[in-house]
């Protein structure tokens, strides 16, 4: 039986006849063969009192160790859409160390008819067998489905959330005692919110004693059918109510800013954009098209998980908005290093349809003939248009403020005062910091020890080439598909430099002698660029030491979204997703790590400023 790790989920042997799916390592079947839905319904929620707990409720957890066939999820899912009339969120959050194929997670649904509403649609959500948290959106926003495929107690111990209800749907605790030892119980419990339940079809009598010995208070029931007895509990204390804010202020206009205002509207909270500019996507998010790939890891680091979840994420996003412009992603093992990196990749056993090797095929996209350069490919990346993008991220009944800049912002109460160059001052109970190079003419960001890098990108116009790519493809640099019979060429990266707003001969050239030689040929053939008449765009990048995002909570109330380098569009969707559940009191759909490695006071601050 393979072990699940951080490169890929675990994998064992089923089988499924007579409507039984069963596991052939832990000789253990899925669900009743008798009455599957009537089985999962007794035990799960209404040992959870479910049907009472969620109606009417603003936000509800549930956790669930053990995914399966998603047969719980379903349940709760139609329970939820009875009961609550549209007034809540239910966030379900499942660890899966196992997860099935697609195929065979269909095949059963079909034996279960009345399901097949919320079946259809899981389905078509479902993600590819990759390690590590995959958040899902379904029923507008309404139902938060995070599935981690990972090991159970790796997940748990790394995880933040509280949860309201556990689904406790082990194996035999006979055939599957690792997630049933004390060691995972206790972590349940910690992820468990004061006055939050569990039920379990076991009545093993050390489950019930390791459930005691944790903290939880404990109870035998009747069972389901031929099962004389199950087990429930709860972990005594006093619930707090769930928190909302309606008057939300986001600070920046371009992907990042879209994100979490996209997110934050989703939740029920009405956010307001201000911008400096007089439109959206102004800085770097005004580009034509922006490639999509992830930056996998060779060893199992927080920013490699966060990479890979945000690359699905932001994907599927793009791709459900419409706004993908072409699939696949190529990356040549330029420079050297690249080509070692890559080579200790795919000898890792990544999936394929995450990370495979560069074919001759896959070469014709790009030239005629065999280009001798050594690289990858990830079928599931791709290009984007990220104007498109913000667009289609801020809806139109979501407010905003342009053509303004925010000078400074001020503590008031609890909250916030916002003063604009018109002399303009309005409050929020929230802000939110989603811009780039106004970080540092702020107080309260200017101390971050911050690094600001301008960068510029080239258009060709398709008159000047021999030929298009079909996709995009990367070395030292990048070329995309054409968006506006133009294709896009990048970038510079100008550190320390002094700011400029105009198109830079010199900046062009970089870019354009970054292409290797096989692939300018393929191009441009023998036609001669003439670097006078290039057209691009220059933009203002921050980051941090450490390459790494700051997402969170700089002071009460105050919150940012912001050093993404060059990795907006895949960074910002989920990143925004999260810092919005944060915000709210909610799962983020991050490991503890991750957020350690995004908290924004991990930043050196200057003592001088």
């Amino acid at each position: 039986m393979k072990k699940p790790n951080y490169i890929s989920p675990g994998h064992f042997s089923t089988s499924f006849s007579d409507g039984v799916l069963r596991s052939k390592e832990f000789n253990d079947i899925y669900f009743s063969a008798d009455n599957g839905v009537n089985e999962s319904n007794y035990v799960y929620i209404e040992g959870n009192y479910l049907s009472h707990r969620l109606l009417n409720s603003q936000h509800f957890t549930i956790s669930e160790l053990g995914f399966g066939t998603g047969l719980n999820f379903l349940l709760a899912w139609k329970l939820f859409d009875k009961v609550n009339s549209g007034k809540g969120y239910l966030d379900y959050i499942s660890i899966e160390g196992f997860p099935l194929k697609k195929n065979l997670i269909r095949k059963v649904h079909s034996k279960f008819p009345e399901l097949s509403k919320y079946s259809n649609q899981l389905l078509i959500s479902l993600p590819p067998l990759w390690s590590g948290i995959h958040r899902i959106h379904l029923n507008n926003g309404k139902i938060r489905l995070t599935l981690i495929y990972q090991d159970v107690f790796e997940a748990l111990k790394k995880s933040n959330f509280l949860s309201d209800a556990w689904f406790l749907d082990g194996f035999n605790p006979k055939t599957n005692g690792e997630m049933w030892d004390t060691k995972v119980l206790s972590e349940v419990f910690r992820l468990t919110k004061p006055s939050g339940t569990f039920s379990t079809f076991s009545s093993a009598g050390y489950v019930r004693r390791g459930l005691e010995k944790v903290g939880f208070k404990v109870k035998k029931i009747d069972g389901f059918g031929f099962k004389k007895e199950m087990t429930i509990g709860k972990r005594c204390g006093e619930q707090k109510s769930n928190i909302t804010y309606m008057n939300c202020l986001v600070i920046g206009g371009g992907i990042a800013g879209a994100s979490i205002a996209h997110a934050l509207k989703t939740r029920g909270v009405n956010p307001c954009i201000i911008e400096k500019e007089n439109g959206l996507a102004h800085g770097a998010s005004g580009n034509l098209a922006a490639v999509q790939y992830p930056r996998l890891t060779t060893v199992n680091t927080p920013a490699g998980r966060l990479s890979l979840s945000c690359y699905r994420y932001s994907r599927n996003l793009a791709k459900q908005l419409g706004v993908s412009l072409a699939d696949k992603s190529i990356i040549l093992g330029l420079p050297k290093r690249e080509q070692i990196k890559q080579y200790k990749l795919l000898s890792q056993g990544w999936p394929t349809d995450l990370i495979r090797k560069l074919r001759e095929e896959d070469e014709l996209e790009i030239t005629n003939s065999k280009i001798g350069i050594d690289g990858i490919v990830h079928d599931f990346g791709g290009t984007v248009k990220p104007v498109e993008f913000v667009h289609k991220l801020i809806s139109n009944n979501i407010e905003r403020i342009l053509g303004n800049e925010v000078l400074e912002i001020i503590r008031s109460n609890n909250g916030w005062n916002v003063k604009l160059s018109n002399n303009e001052i309005i409050s929020a109970d929230i802000l939110i910091l989603a811009c780039s190079e106004g970080l540092r003419k702020l107080k309260q960001t200017s101390v971050f020890n911050l690094q600001y890098t301008q960068g510029q990108i080239t258009y060709l116009d398709k008159s000047k080439l021999k030929n298009s790519p079909k996709t995009n493809f990367s070395f030292s640099g990048y070329v995309t598909p054409e968006v506006e019979n133009k294709i896009t060429i990048g970038a510079t990266f100008e550190r320390n430099s002094n700011e400029r707003n105009f198109i830079s001969e010199e900046a062009n050239q970089t870019n354009l002698n970054k292409i290797p030689d096989a692939i300018s040929k393929r191009l441009f053939g023998s036609k001669k660029i003439d670097l006078n008449n290039l057209d691009g765009r220059v933009s203002m990048r921050v980051s941090t030491f450490d390459r790494m995002p700051m997402m969170g909570q700089i002071e009460e109330n105050l919150y940012i979204l912001s050093a993404l380098g060059a990795r907006g569009m895949i960074m910002a969707p989920l990143l925004g997703d999260a810092l919005a559940s944060i915000i709210l009191g909610q799962p983020s759909g991050l490991d503890q790590e991750v957020l350690k490695a995004c908290d924004p006071n991990r930043i050196e601050r200057s003592f001088l400023a």
